[in-house]
């Protein structure tokens, strides 16, 4: 009877546990479904941020939107002049030919919004023989457009009353006796050039005759939103680049974490090894509470302190408010908390004073909490946007998240987020940098500071 009980369980319990397989399988479907959705909503955005910034105005506004950035086009423009070398003097010659070559660069990119133009290049001939050039890249014209001409439609004669100016961004060369290489001219057959031949019968009038207008892939163009983002702020400040904004921020975050490891360390220290236990309780979940009050409340006493104080427009506005750290502070007294007792008493025993210890015993073994604090620190201020909104109102004052914000607006003037793109993923590498460098004492302070449990 033991054996017939025994032998009718088995299929039993065989098929729960085939039943066990079959839901468990399912779950682990739903669990990877769900992890791929997560991981899509969460890597999208960065994806889409990424490829825009190769980006040009075509593919960023296009509709529906495009997952991969077209190549841009560098295009050549052939004049030539044989047919008017007899019959003008030198003079005339040379002012038609700078006119003529300012005409095509810019009048051509300026009419020409719809095509992935990267680069003009424009060339005056006699014969077989070239004997100028001239080149405009499009992160030049978008930077110099605004300065050179405000209206919002260039013309011939707009362009011909700044020549100079004009020839100052593209690089004019000129060789009379024919010893200027030819640039590559490529495709002679495309929609674009088709388009470009007729601007030339329509609306540009120049004293040379086209002879030919070319299209060729240009791959280093991919990056012209990059150098236009690095140099956007000279836009309006003449004396502002990127720089700026990273020595900004690098100055706001360096004075923040060197505060809170002299303060927020001490204080942790303090809190570990110096006050009594019940104190050090008391003291302790009073710092925590601090960090339940809403940021809020405390943003218009935090303002009008740093106004009574006359540091509005400075560095020091935006420090001064974040040096109260009660998050480092508790990260600092559980890590201290860990330390071996014997050996900051032998330190004392050898004469050492409180402050001897600390810096000599206690920060040394202690670089793995240090480290996540500077980490955590410099991707808060880093990051930071809302205050230093409030506080810094100069240009050469604001940090990168300012930058971001105003250079985004101007580019939705200008119908074009590629540049407000590559400055927010040129923002980010700082942080990606120092995260892939320490991220292994990020993970040991963080252990030792008690947060695994």
């Amino acid at each position: 009877m033991a054996s017939q009980a025994t032998v009718t369980a088995q299929p039993k319990r065989g098929a729960k546990s085939l039943r066990d397989t079959r839901s468990d399988r399912v779950l682990r479907a739903l669990c990877y479904l769900v992890s791929f959705i997560w991981c899509g909503f969460t890597v999208f955005p960065i994806y889409w941020m990424f490829t825009s910034t190769f980006k040009d105005a075509v593919d960023v506004n296009r509709m529906p939107p495009v997952f991969f950035p077209s190549l841009p086009s560098a295009y050549t423009i052939r004049l030539d002049y044989s047919d008017v070398m007899d019959g003008m003097d030198p003079a005339a010659l040379d002012l038609a030919i700078r006119e003529d070559l300012a005409l095509a660069a810019w009048r051509v990119t300026d009419m020409m919004p719809q095509i992935h133009l990267g680069k003009i290049n424009a060339e005056a001939w006699n014969g077989d023989q070239k004997i100028a050039e001239v080149s405009l890249p499009r992160y030049q014209y978008n930077h110099y457009r605004g300065q050179l001409w405000a209206t919002q439609r260039l013309s011939d004669n707009l362009v011909r009353r700044e020549i100079d100016r004009a020839h100052f961004v593209t690089g004019l060369k000129m060789d009379m006796t024919g010893g200027l290489p030819p640039i590559k001219l490529g495709k002679t057959d495309t929609e674009a050039v088709a388009k470009i031949t007729k601007l030339f019968g329509d609306d540009i009038q120049t004293t040379g005759s086209l002879v030919s207008v070319g299209e060729w892939t240009h791959v280093p163009s991919l990056v012209n939103n990059y150098i236009d983002a690095w140099r956007a702020p000279g836009r309006r400040y003449p004396n502002l680049s990127v720089a700026n904004y990273f020595l900004n921020g690098l100055t706001i975050t360096g004075a923040m974490i060197l505060i809170h490891w002299l303060i927020s360390g001490g204080a942790g220290y303090a809190l570990s090894r110096l006050l009594n236990p019940n104190l050090s309780k008391f003291m302790t979940i009073f710092f925590l509470a601090t960090m339940m009050v809403p940021s809020a409340t405390t943003l218009v006493p935090l303002y009008e302190l740093v106004g009574k104080m006359g540091l509005l427009d400075t560095f020091w506005g935006v420090i001064l408010p974040g040096i109260p750290g009660a998050f480092a502070i508790y990260l600092y007294k559980g890590f201290f908390d860990a330390l071996p007792q014997d050996i900051l008493d032998a330190s004392r025993i050898d004469g050492a004073s409180e402050y001897r210890t600390f810096f000599r015993i206690a920060m040394p073994m202690s670089r793995n909490v240090f480290t996540v604090i500077a980490l955590l620190t410099f991707l808060a201020y880093w990051n930071d946007f809302f205050w230093p909104l409030l506080v810094l109102r100069s240009a050469n004052r604001w940090t990168f998240t300012l930058a971001i914000y105003f250079s985004t607006n101007s580019m939705k003037q200008a119908a074009s987020l590629g540049s407000a793109m590559a400055t927010a993923v040129i923002a980010s590498m700082p942080t990606l940098i120092v995260f892939s460098i320490f991220s292994r004492s990020i993970q040991q302070g963080l252990v030792w500071s008690g947060l695994k449990g």
